[in-house]
């Protein structure tokens, strides 16, 4: 059950980070009003997650205060779990209501519950009078919820309320479930949607003029313009303008085209993943043998290896000292290359503009690439 449950929550996570944050197409589709703007479901997928434990995870009690304890730590889990479902609900706009919950026993009775014992033991009306009160049975135990209620419906005579911690959690389970997938099939339609528009685009990069594919880009894929130097719009335009004056210009925007079309082809290969899941064995599978590549970029693996040190290095440390230190040493490492002692040249002129800077770093970037 935990695992179920604990695959799905990941799978609106990263629908939610790689997706619905990141990309405006995406955004437009759910509720994404100012208070969803601070990020906040994000804690609630964490809170979710850590309550995953308290509810499906069997705790050992060696006394009264302990199952007491354990009891009220479980019952409010799962209140608090069915208060975010609602909320994620209301996020994705699923059109299920507070009202459509109430309606649902697996809800209903497990809130009632908490509510009798946790939430409410001593209950009055407006007036202040007394409506019932509550008591934490003596039996109770790791497999058995057990208490005394007194209404007045019966004179305040106890009524003794017994329940099975396995019902408890077979109920959430299925009411989890259930509502989880109706999230995600909603942000799956939402993921089939941004897919066939990605896959739109992509067919018409090459074909379009650089304003429309700017434009196209700040609609579909604008995540592209935080993801290297110089590949913000403004920037970009401005070297487009200028890509007959020099080949570092042309190579900024011939890279920029190369890095879109295959980030957009990546993004599509990612959706598809979602779209049909793999096993929760083969997802983490997966997932470990991409943390191992994170370490080197597919650009440093095929750099000469003596130059990839210092180019990390010119590309962030831009005051003349440590740029004279760096640079000098590639001068040495690459004395019969022209182009690189030329950018090379052109990055010291230019230490504090950073299209002349960084458009001179890429040629070098590329120069060395063919080595």
């Amino acid at each position: 059950m935990k695992k179920c449950i604990e695959h799905k929550l990941d799978t609106i996570s990263e629908i939610w980070s790689h997706f619905i944050w990141e990309y405006d197409f995406c955004k437009r589709t759910i509720k994404f009003t100012d208070e969803v703007k601070t990020n906040y479901l994000a804690d609630i997928l964490a809170y979710f997650k850590d309550t995953v434990l308290i509810i499906f995870d069997k705790k050992e009690s060696s006394s009264y205060s302990d199952t007491f304890s354990n009891h009220i730590s479980f019952l409010q889990s799962i209140y608090v779990q069915q208060d975010f479902i609602d909320e994620l609900l209301t996020i994705f706009k699923c059109g299920i209501t507070k009202g459509h919950l109430k309606r649902d026993e697996n809800y209903s009775l497990n809130r009632g519950i908490r509510n009798e014992l946790v939430g409410h033991p001593i209950r009055r009306t407006l007036e202040r009078h007394l409506i019932s009160s509550c008591l934490y049975g003596y039996n109770s135990n790791e497999n058995k919820i057990s208490y005394l209620l007194y209404h007045k419906n019966k004179d305040f005579s106890f009524e003794i309320r017994e329940y099975l911690i396995s019902d408890i959690i077979l109920r959430h389970y299925n009411f989890l479930n259930t509502y989880l997938d109706k999230v995600i099939t909603k942000l799956k339609q939402i993921l089939r949607n941004y897919n066939k528009e990605l896959n739109n685009f992509k067919t018409l990069i090459e074909r379009k003029a650089f304003d429309v594919v700017l434009k196209n880009t700040s609609r579909l894929y604008e995540s592209i313009f935080k993801s290297d130097f110089i590949y913000d719009k403004a920037s970009l335009e401005i070297v487009y303008n200028r890509k007959d004056e020099h080949n570092r210009y042309q190579n900024l925007i011939n890279l920029f085209y190369l890095d879109l079309g295959n980030g957009i082809s990546e993004t599509i290969d990612h959706i598809q993943s979602l779209i049909k899941p793999n096993t929760i064995e083969e997802d983490q599978l997966i997932e470990s043998e991409y943390i191992d590549d994170l370490d080197e970029s597919p650009e440093d693996r095929n750099l000469p290896i003596s130059c990839q040190y210092e180019l990390g290095k010119i590309a962030t440390n831009r005051d003349i000292l440590n740029f004279n230190f760096f640079a000098n040493s590639l001068r040495t490492k690459c004395a019969n290359n022209q182009i690189v002692i030329s950018e090379l040249k052109h990055m010291e002129n230019n230490l504090n503009n950073d299209i002349e800077y960084y458009t001179a770093y890429k040629l070098i970037y590329t120069e060395l690439n063919k080595h």
